[in-house]
């Protein structure tokens, strides 16, 4: 996991995508390991597209929450460019968050990414009491919930991965082979 995980609405479904796809596309190598796993791969397969699922069920909630946002250069329609800007403004309060992975997502280049902050923080003070805990309840509970799974699907990935550097399989069965043939 790096320093900074890209915590902004696009990164995170992008990373939902990669995990879903991931369990028709991910032995692209031919893994001899990828048949014990597969069964966990295919279940956080299913559970990203559930949340997939939720994510558009945050967005409908917070459309209708918060107040009008517009992105500059976006063209997602009105619901849409509202519920993103939100999700990423309450993402932008996290620690862990790539802010210029952010605002490259939202159009804004070469940006002083503490004054975008300051600003997000502004906009947040703006906001009635339910609405900021409705944002920060929801959004923050959805981006831990899906940071649990990428650890998840990252731990599963690295193990296969390093399991096929190694080729402990390969060599198991190479050694097996060398000493059936050594009795012979």
């Amino acid at each position: 996991m790096a320093l900074y995980k890209k915590l902004d609405l696009w990164s995170i479904t992008d990373g939902l995508d990669r995990m879903m796809d991931y369990c028709y596309n991910g032995n692209e190598k031919g893994s001899p390991y990828w048949g014990y796993y597969y069964e966990q791969i295919n279940e956080l397969s299913i559970a990203a597209s559930d949340m997939y699922i939720e994510l558009d069920t945050l967005k409908s909630h917070l459309y209708r929450e918060m107040p009008y946002k517009r992105i500059a250069f976006s063209d997602e329609d009105d619901s849409d460019q509202t519920a993103i800007a939100w999700f990423n403004t309450a993402a932008a309060m996290l620690y862990d968050t790539d802010m210029t992975e952010l605002l490259e997502n939202e159009n804004i280049f070469c940006a002083d990414e503490w004054e975008e902050k300051k600003k997000r923080i502004s906009a947040l003070g703006r906001l009635t009491k339910r609405q900021q805990t409705v944002l920060f309840t929801e959004v923050t509970a959805f981006v831990t919930r899906y940071l649990e799974l990428s650890a998840a699907f990252d731990t599963i990935e690295a193990v296969i991965n390093e399991l096929d550097y190694h080729q402990s399989a390969v060599a198991r069965r190479d050694a097996a082979a060398f000493h059936q043939a050594s009795y012979v």
